[in-house]
């Protein structure tokens, strides 16, 4: 994949933004967090993931014919649960919010009016903050940016599906895909650097995975009772996840096979209504 800013905006000079821009080209915008990802996954997961993303996206379009940009990845936000761990680098909500809010300012002055934001950061003080700078930036300067969120995580977020900030997709999953699994981790939430993300990060970004580290590592995927510890943040969170990963790396395996019609299927549900 090459560096993080290999086939973004970052890579053009001004004249070529100065164009795009008179032609109002979309842009997309890949968020994300440097943050703790236990032993074996880089603190750059989330936003590595968010720009892989973002590029298959990119391609897929060029494919129908629609020319979009992307945006150079922004690296920074809100990480309330894993912030007793070294490697947590975390902004005040207030802050990152403001950020955006001028970085939008930058696209809107560049002549840029419409923005797709991806995120795969899942705190949801994170989230709330890039969805009031969306909200800010399109109120104050008639600008035209949504999060692109998938429908099944509407209702986690408070959202119903209809907001004009938000650009929904229903990706075609084959129940297949899902089938089985370790039975010992049913009823349990893997939902930080376990299983899935491992999975996920292992196929995009194989050289960047300490896979042997994460077939030794122990299972700490959570409880609905330990959630609400992880929720706290701080010390009360390294005391469920002491390594610093909510789930169970080294179910990996289960999800690599299916990565990549995953992948697609995200990527197409995205590209529907663009």
């Amino acid at each position: 994949m090459g560096e993080i800013f290999e086939g973004t905006m970052a890579h053009m000079n001004w004249e070529e933004i100065k164009e795009a821009g008179q032609r109002k080209l979309p842009v997309l915008f890949p968020l994300g967090v440097i943050e703790e990802h236990g032993p074996h996954l880089p603190l750059a997961s989330d936003i590595l993931w968010s720009t892989y993303i973002c590029r298959e996206v990119k391609r897929a379009l060029a494919e129908r014919g629609k020319e979009v940009l992307i945006m150079p990845p922004y690296y920074y936000g809100v990480n309330h649960c894993t912030g007793a761990f070294p490697g947590s680098f975390s902004l005040k909500p207030e802050t990152f919010e403001q950020v955006l809010f001028e970085l939008f300012g930058n696209l809107h002055d560049f002549g840029f009016e419409e923005v797709y934001c991806f995120n795969y950061h899942g705190d949801p003080v994170h989230i709330s903050s890039i969805l009031g700078a969306i909200k800010n930036a399109n109120r104050e300067l008639c600008m035209k940016i949504k999060y692109v969120m998938e429908a099944m995580d509407l209702e986690m977020n408070g959202m119903k599906g209809d907001e004009e900030f938000l650009h929904v997709f229903t990706p075609q999953y084959k129940p297949e895909w899902f089938e089985g699994g370790d039975e010992s981790e049913q009823g349990l939430l893997d939902i930080h650097a376990g299983a899935f993300e491992t999975g996920m990060l292992h196929t995009m970004f194989p050289k960047l995975v300490d896979i042997e580290k994460a077939k030794s590592l122990p299972s700490y995927s959570l409880s609905y009772e330990k959630l609400d510890q992880w929720m706290k943040g701080g010390d009360s969170a390294a005391q469920v996840v002491p390594l610093g990963y909510a789930g169970n790396p080294k179910g990996y395996e289960a999800v690599s096979k299916i990565a990549g019609e995953l992948t697609t299927a995200q990527v197409n549900a995205i590209c529907e209504n663009m």
